[in-house]
């Protein structure tokens, strides 16, 4: 869709808002902040290292390097898979050790990429908006005309700006490497691209979110069918990628031994303890304390108004004698801001109703929901305060007519709208403020990534520490906290399930039973308390003690806060899923 052609706003065109080119320009600085982003102490997280295992098993069956048992495929352990990131992480396999950073690199690209489109959204359709609602005193004339005109598309852009890059969760997750940022930043690209009527390209652009998460499959497929429909020359590339999409998700998970099965299987004990799958009623707990509170609620409900507003004035031109398409027509801009916030909302439905099924429920799966959310409910924002001016003069004007002597009161409309986006400013910031304790600060993300990259980093100091991976992995059998397995994994170089997972529960005594592991390598303080994902220091010890009980071995202990190596290879316990 062009931007309305008003002859009242000729002379003040948001062209930028428009057309491919500024993606590249939104791409470029995206790359860059990724890039300078590095700085800060870095590391991929639990999903991520199994996506750069899998790539770098992708390129050793490719090229033929590595060892035998790494000349292939092994899906089994890890998280889910994913054919977006593994794309990506198959490439930067053939840069050796820099592969982790590349992808970081993209996915916090991708995060930041995400954000600044939601921004041109939000400016763009208030720009549509309140095109509509000006007059000539307001929209042409020196630079502080243009500059109160453009104030509400402004206000709209930081709303979303602000909205979007401190969704709670959101800042962390991409820091440690999730793909949510790339496939968001393709698909609210190809919803842009559709209203601008491009619909092959958008299709096109379809397939990057449809490698991410499944739950597009729908949306796409539907708008495919629909293309199919309207453009008959799109019917071969419409057949052609649906194949693609279903062979990048489907032929890996075979060769790699995984099943269909496992895009939909998702037993309840890999679930994080404090997820919504675990409550009375999931999909309630999912939605309300887990979604909800992802969106400032000010937005919230400015998007719902938004939906209810649109609605109510396309029924009355429709009751005044148009027909429905040339309603939704008349009030495009206004349509596009409410599809997106119901959309955005239905997709949160969507994961509510995923978890009550048994899925993990995390915060990061509705991120396509939480951008539509906030660019909806932005533009409301910026729409109200030129809707609010406009309400203002015409109450003015009633007034002075009615009474002579309060014609002084009618004030320009540069007064009103300066007014009036200023008072939006302040119910945006203020009320209500309780809300924003949602909003994560900067130097907790800094904390909460710096923890990380130590846990990177005292990894593999530690293994370089012991004699390097081949040392470590010809010691025997080795356990690791659940959600540093796939880290371990990937610099001994080895298959994901090769690591075992330390018991969840300090009362879990089974642990205790035979030989104990060759390697532990174990992450945490040295508290008492017992975490989510594994046990601590103290309880590891504990364990430890027992085995040398037991067989009568010591193990050798060496620290590199926060990560702990036990070893002891004087027993050997080899480990059944090795494969030499």
């Amino acid at each position: 869709m062009t931007a309305v052609t008003h002859p009242r706003t000729r002379s003040f065109d948001l062209s930028l808002l428009r057309g491919g080119r500024a993606y590249l320009w939104l791409a470029g600085i995206s790359l860059i902040l990724a890039v300078a982003s590095l700085h800060w102490p870095s590391t991929p997280s639990y999903d991520p290292w199994s996506w750069l295992i899998w790539g770098r098993e992708i390129h050793n069956w490719i090229t033929g390097s590595g060892p035998p048992p790494n000349q292939a495929l092994h899906i089994a352990g890890g998280s889910s898979w994913k054919p977006l990131p593994v794309i990506f992480t198959t490439v930067f396999a053939f840069a050796g050790s820099a592969q982790p950073n590349l992808w970081l690199v993209v996915a916090r690209a991708g995060a930041v990429l995400t954000v600044l489109v939601s921004a041109k959204l939000a400016m763009r359709i208030t720009w549509n908006l309140v095109s509509r609602d000006g007059d000539n005193a307001g929209w042409s004339g020196t630079w502080f005309d243009r500059f109160v005109a453009a104030a509400p598309v402004a206000f709209a852009g930081a709303a979303a700006l602000v909205c979007t890059a401190f969704t709670p969760s959101y800042p962390l997750n991409m820091l440690v490497g999730y793909s949510e940022g790339v496939m968001t930043a393709a698909f609210l690209i190809a919803c842009e691209r559709a209203w601008d009527g491009h619909h092959r390209q958008a299709f096109v652009l379809g397939i990057i979110p449809c490698l991410d998460r499944p739950e597009v499959w729908p949306v796409w497929g539907l708008y495919g069918l629909w293309l199919m429909w309207r453009d008959r020359d799109a019917r071969m590339l419409v057949i052609g990628l649906a194949i693609l999409m279903l062979a990048c998700w489907l032929i890996p998970q075979k060769l790699g031994g995984g099943s269909v099965s496992g895009l939909v299987n998702h037993p309840l004990q890999n679930h994080s303890k404090t997820s919504a799958v675990f409550a009375s009623f999931p999909f309630w707990s999912e939605l309300a304390y887990k979604l909800w509170p992802l969106v400032l609620e000010r937005l919230e409900i400015a998007s719902l108004i938004m939906i209810f507003t649109t609605a109510f004035l396309v029924i009355r031109t429709r009751r005044g004698g148009a027909s429905w398409l040339d309603a939704l027509r008349r009030h495009r801009a206004a349509v596009a801001a409410a599809i997106a916030g119901g959309f955005g909302f239905i997709w949160w439905l969507g994961i509510s109703a995923e978890t009550q099924e048994g899925f993990a429920g995390n915060p990061r799966y509705a991120v396509i929901g939480v951008m539509l959310v906030c660019i909806s409910g932005a533009a409301a924002y910026g729409w109200a305060c030129t809707g609010l001016a406009r309400l203002a003069g015409t109450g003015l004007r009633r007034l002075s007519q009615r009474r002579p002597d309060t014609r002084m009161l009618t004030a320009s409309w540069k007064a009103r709208v300066t007014a009036t986006t200023a008072l939006m400013v302040l119910i945006f910031l203020f009320v209500p403020n309780w809300f924003a304790h949602r909003m994560p600060s900067i130097a907790s993300i800094r904390d909460e990534a710096r923890y990380e990259a130590q846990l990177r980093e005292g990894m593999a100091y530690l293994i370089d520490d012991y004699g390097g991976p081949q040392k470590v992995v010809q010691c025997g059998s080795m356990m690791a906290n659940n959600l540093q397995l796939t880290m371990l994994a990937w610099y001994i170089d080895e298959p994901i399930y090769y690591v075992k997972a330390l018991p969840v529960y300090a009362k879990d005594q089974t642990v205790l039973s035979g030989i104990g592991p060759n390697i532990i390598l174990q992450d945490g303080d040295n508290s008492d308390t017992i975490g989510d994902q594994g046990p601590t220091a103290v309880q590891v010890q504990s364990w430890e003690q027992a085995w040398q009980h037991k067989n009568g071995s010591a193990y050798k202990i060496i620290v590199k806060r926060p990560v702990t190596l036990y070893a002891d290879c004087s027993v050997y316990n080899p480990n059944p899923d090795k494969k030499s």
